[in-house]
């Protein structure tokens, strides 16, 4: 019977070792911090490009960010919350009207995170990999542009599930940490739409009126009308420099 008791307390002993271990390898860090991102593929191009119907014609723009880093063990895992705005501006055909475009982008990631530790070193380069659900908007203006009449016009919110991987340096000092980062975001792998708000009277304004990144499902009927022939994608390379507090 001594010896039963005395194995209660040994495993007591045990896993109060055992939890005081998980807990000391358990991490958290929050922090936020600026970022620049360049468009890519579709989301580039000129608002030559934009009238046509081919591309958004955005250029490089800002952005702000939250973010958050946990560490659990062996397993380390992000979460951000992001707000970019992009915008073009240009001519709508050679010689020929303007067009001003902007496009904000609001985004939620998660994912995990792999750290390479390198010993006695302030340096902890990482990989990482993420889901995203991106949430668009926007507004476009046209001006002395033929077929599509004067005036400035939102784009109606729009939501698209993204998928992206990026890489990183830790930078510790202290209790403090620099994060930078660059992501490939790739914003609209899943949930991609043509839509106009009355099919029936269908005109040239309603291709950018709309996010639009699925083919016209009209596109056959041709004309002046009909002139996004091929779903486009949204791509960005976002570069990010996050300040981040351990606790």
């Amino acid at each position: 019977m001594k010896i039963l008791h005395n194995s209660k307390y040994a495993v007591i002993v045990l896993v109060l070792l055992f939890a005081a271990q998980t807990n000391a390898q358990i991490t958290l860090q929050v922090g936020g911090g600026l970022g620049y991102s360049s468009p890519s593929g579709d989301m580039g191009g000129s608002t030559v490009d934009f009238y046509s119907g081919t591309k958004y014609g955005l250029k490089s723009g800002f952005n702000i960010h939250g973010k958050a880093r946990v560490g659990i063990l062996f397993f380390n895992a992000f979460g951000e919350i992001g707000y970019t705005s992009f915008s073009g501006d240009g001519e709508a055909e050679p010689g020929q009207g303007k067009v001003d475009v902007s496009q904000k982008v609001f985004s939620i990631k998660v994912g995990p995170e792999f750290q390479l530790s390198i010993p006695a070193s302030p340096i902890t380069p990482y990989l990482q990999g993420f889901l995203a659900l991106n949430r668009f908007s926007g507004d476009v203006e046209f001006q002395g542009v033929s077929k599509v009449p004067s005036g400035k016009y939102d784009i109606p919110s729009e939501s698209r599930i993204g998928l992206g991987a990026g890489v990183g340096v830790l930078f510790s000092l202290g209790g403090l940490n620099l994060d930078l980062n660059v992501q490939y975001h790739l914003m609209n792998i899943g949930g991609k739409e043509y839509s106009i708000v009355d099919p029936t009277s269908h005109e040239r304004l309603d291709n950018y009126t709309s996010l639009n990144d699925d083919q016209d499902p009209l596109i056959e009927l041709g004309g002046d009308d009909h002139i996004i022939s091929s779903s486009r994608s949204i791509d960005a390379i976002e570069f990010k420099l996050s300040v981040m507090f351990g606790l």
